[in-house]
């Protein structure tokens, strides 16, 4: 019998990802979290906080990896927005996308240390235009939170 690997070997590897959609209530007003990408493609340019899932853990493990180490946020609720997987949505290669979102309240999480890491807090309609397809996975979440 084949190894399990082995199985797969003649279908295509592609890279899963997760995006992370986190809005924020401060002031009467409702912020999302974007940060500079660090790396081509659109190196500089506003995006959410997103990473790659390793072979060991699950996305719900990546999101929190992404969130404690790209902002320092943790144990915050988070919920699936959807899949993204345009063939082109990345410039850098395939990737598949999960999106996911949270609603948080600022002024429980230490503003410092988002500051630290790169991160913005931008007034949802004043938001900059984002890589990829981030602005249509804000889009989808912020349907997700009207409706819920």
């Amino acid at each position: 019998m084949k190894n399990t690997q082995d199985l797969y070997s003649e279908h295509p590897k592609i890279p899963v990802a997760v995006d992370c959609v986190i809005f924020g209530y401060e002031d009467d007003e409702l912020k999302l979290l974007l940060y500079p990408r660090r790396f081509a493609p659109h190196k500089g340019e506003w995006s959410l906080m997103g990473g790659f899932v390793q072979e060991d853990e699950s996305m719900e493990e990546t999101v929190e990896r992404v969130l404690q180490l790209t902002v320092g946020l943790e144990r915050i609720y988070v919920d699936q927005v959807g899949a993204y997987s345009d063939p082109t949505r990345d410039p850098g290669g395939r990737v598949i996308s999960m999106a996911y979102y949270a609603l948080i309240r600022i002024d429980e999480h230490d503003k410092a240390l988002v500051d630290r890491k790169g991160g913005k807090w931008w007034p949802i309609t004043e938001r900059p235009d984002l890589i990829f397809d981030h602005n249509k996975m804000v889009e989808d979440a912020l349907e997700s939170l009207q409706n819920k």
